[in-house]
């Protein structure tokens, strides 16, 4: 990527043992709270010739919304990928789909998308947060909902993380950026999969009434401009674009 900075980075809590985003990766690193260093390190220690692990205080990335602001605060690239720990399925979606392994694919992946958003001047990415087959109608989308790897272009990115609507604080971050930059980036054609807070660490304690209640200051805050079905668990971007 010439004349654009770029960075990979793993958010995880609670997770050494289970993480697995790293396993498709060229490069990356794991931000965790410091408390919980020397553990990531251990875990991780077969990889640590290409992936690292950052320590931050714990009462600065203590909570999603807390770590992904950090990250948009203090990495040092112009563009950098955020990743789901727990990530353990890339393909490509097409009409067909195909599973990707290979570390470098999946790493230029990454990189391509990054250089997109430079060039065009957008500043939030994201893929899809659905992975059916059947969802596939274009390569780019400039809208909707945001799946385990974002991107931002902190440049010209505008929204910010708040933690008052931390479970659904991607769907306000893509909303604050459609109002502030018109449109977002998502990269249909690439997926990935994580577990979906099903597995220990995480967010994997949240509660449901906490859920309803942060979907409700959604809509306070949104309007028409966001809906979700509590039945199917599906959020919907009502922004036309």
């Amino acid at each position: 990527m010439e004349d654009v900075t770029f960075g990979i980075y793993i958010p995880s809590y609670k997770r050494a043992k289970t993480c697995t985003a790293h396993k498709f990766l060229q490069y990356g690193t794991y931000v965790v709270r410091q408390s919980e260093y020397d553990e990531y390190r251990e875990a991780l220690a077969d990889y640590s010739d290409h992936i690292e692990v950052w320590g931050v205080e714990d009462s600065q990335i203590c909570g999603l919304t807390e770590v992904n602001q950090w990250l948009v605060d203090n990495a040092p690239e112009q563009v950098i990928a955020i990743l789901d720990d727990d990530i353990h399925h890339f393909f490509y979606r097409m009409y067909d789909t195909e599973s990707i392994v290979d570390p470098e694919l999946i790493t230029s992946e990454l990189e391509r998308i990054g250089q997109l958003m430079a060039d065009l001047g957008i500043g939030f990415g994201a893929t899809d947060a659905t992975i059916r087959p059947w969802n596939y109608d274009c390569e780019f989308a400039f809208k909707g909902c945001a799946g385990a790897v974002r991107w931002v272009n902190r440049a010209t990115f505008k929204a910010k993380c708040n933690k008052e609507l931390e479970y659904n604080y991607d769907l306000d971050v893509v909303l604050q950026e459609l109002l502030s930059n018109r449109i977002i980036l998502k990269p249909k054609y690439f997926c990935s999969k994580g577990l979906t807070d099903t597995n220990e660490g995480g967010a994997s304690g949240k509660k449901r009434g906490d859920q309803v209640a942060c979907i409700n200051l959604m809509k306070s805050k949104w309007g028409k401009y966001f809906s979700y079905n509590l039945k199917t668990n599906v959020p919907h971007i009502n922004v036309k674009r």
